[in-house]
């Protein structure tokens, strides 16, 4: 591994400690947290440390994704035809829940698209829309 990657591990490892340890609502916060413990940040390295991370803002602070359970991300879903779901989320959580919904590698799932608030669930055959809906309803 670079010296590169090493730091930039250790960098998202002091980030996650971060927003275990405290409450934190800007960016501008973390840069000056990683800043003071010797690590090169800035506001737009945040940013992508956060995506990479899998950081959503909830309710004006940064939450890590272990804080949240399965897809509990997502309001409703409904059919949108035989080879599509159509899932709402809160504002700003449908990129994180479309990435969970991916990372678990669901067979019947050919892909997902997610704006602001809505994912689109491709489907590989109809045969699946029953099992992943309910799949992605169930409560952890």
């Amino acid at each position: 591994m670079s010296v590169e990657e090493q730091s930039r591990v250790a960098r998202l490892k002091v980030l996650e400690d971060l927003l275990k340890k405290e409450v934190i609502c800007r960016q501008s916060t973390l840069v000056t947290r990683l800043n003071a413990q010797g690590f090169e940040a800035t506001q737009s390295s945040v940013s992508r440390d956060l995506a990479s991370l899998g950081v959503l803002k909830q309710a004006g602070r940064y939450v890590l994704p272990s804080k949240m359970k399965g897809f509990a991300g997502i309001v409703s879903i409904v059919s949108a035809g035989p080879y599509m779901l159509v899932a709402r989320t809160p504002v700003g959580a449908a990129q994180m829940v479309a990435y969970r919904i991916d990372e678990a590698e669901f067979e019947g799932i050919a892909g997902t698209v997610a704006g602001d608030d809505t994912i689109f669930i491709a489907l590989r055959g109809a045969e699946y829309q029953k099992a992943i809906m309910e799949a992605l309803q169930e409560e952890d």
